[in-house]
């Protein structure tokens, strides 16, 4: 078992077909393109052989991912992991996960093009099928630098959120497929309060804006929610994915420590009180909000109506109104799903 997460996964050889090399058959949780793929049902037989100087550097990051996930050290620390099964937002010694009741927010500003096409579906609509993730890891000068050691944290931590979630899908049809970006800038830190007046959903953007434009830059985009919507569109089309949504991952100072906006992640490091070692779940729970799952705690204020998600369901595991409330990644600090959330998430359902 990789990680915390009671799935059996494999690095799945590669087999020939008419002269071409494809991946074994059966469930491909993870592809970090066409020789590292990550599959369910391994049954304990040894990992795939690869020749890892060919690799490319995302292959490289996600063979290194999948190994730090199987070794003790990292599945002792999750054993471990601080504030485990604790409500997303009751405790008082550790931040809320969305501060003022708020679990999506606006993101950044589209800018308006007459001549542009229009901007047609949503790129992340259901969790099924191909799945591009795109890891934006954003390094600073000085002490806003992202580290090697960090990086594979990182990477490490989202495979193992996406390992769950991949692992959750009745149908087993749940492939991610990674890009993953380490932008360098140097641009200082913003530390100063904003100016008086700035309206609340203005203050992510405050913080946001300077160090995610010039990593937007450094990849190769425009800057604000244009280039985040032309990235994400760029590796779906790429990685030939049904969905594609992005994550930023960095040291700089924040307005909240996690936070979805539309149709990309932001997360710091440190995770605030939460700890690093829990950047896989917190991850799980924002991809769950990407794909229209709501919160299930008493604080986000969440009520048993609504209708969430690609299936449209009404979030009846609600703790303020539903009778018998069950554990749930939408809930609480913890590896468990209820009835509902496959449906707000956009499973394969059987009947459905």
């Amino acid at each position: 078992m990789a990680g915390d997460v009671a799935l059996d996964e494999t690095l799945l050889p590669l087999v020939s077909a008419h002269g071409s090399l494809l991946a074994a058959s059966g469930p491909v949780l993870h592809e970090y393109g066409s020789s590292v793929r990550i599959g369910i049902g391994g049954g304990g037989r040894p990992l795939a052989a690869l020749n890892e100087e060919s690799l490319s550097d995302a292959e490289k990051s996600g063979l290194q991912a999948f190994r730090l996930r199987l070794s003790e050290p990292y599945r002792a620390r999750k054993a471990s992991r601080p504030y485990a099964d604790v409500p997303w937002g009751s405790s008082t010694a550790v931040p809320q996960l969305h501060r003022d009741r708020q679990a999506v927010i606006r993101g950044a500003p589209v800018a308006q093009d007459p001549s542009a096409a229009p901007a047609g579906a949503p790129e992340a609509k259901r969790l099924a099928g191909r799945v591009a993730v795109g890891l934006v890891i954003v390094s600073g000068p000085g002490s806003l630098a992202m580290t090697d050691a960090q990086t594979r944290k990182i990477v490490a931590e989202v495979q193992n959120g996406l390992s769950y979630l991949g692992g959750q899908a009745p149908a087993r049809d749940v492939t991610f497929v990674y890009d993953i970006q380490v932008a360098q800038i140097d641009v200082p830190d913003t530390q100063s309060a904003p100016p008086a007046g700035t309206k609340p959903d203005d203050l992510y953007e405050y913080y946001e804006r300077p160090w995610r434009d010039a990593a937007l830059a450094a990849i190769g985009q425009a800057p604000g929610g244009s280039g985040i919507r032309s990235y994400i569109r760029s590796i779906k089309a790429q990685k030939s994915a049904q969905a594609a949504y992005c994550a930023f991952f960095t040291h700089y100072t924040l307005h909240h420590f996690a936070y979805c906006s539309g149709s990309y992640l932001t997360m710091q490091y440190s995770n605030d009180g939460w700890g690093p070692e829990n950047l896989d779940r917190i991850f799980a729970h924002e991809t769950g909000h990407i794909f229209g799952a709501p919160d299930e705690y008493a604080e986000s204020g969440c009520d048993c109506g609504g209708a969430w998600g690609f299936h449209r369901r009404p979030n009846l595991n609600c703790e303020s109104c539903a009778d018998n409330s069950v554990d749930c990644i939408m809930k609480r600090n913890t590896w468990a799903m209820c009835d509902e959330t496959p449906y707000h998430l956009g499973y394969t359902m059987t009947g459905v």
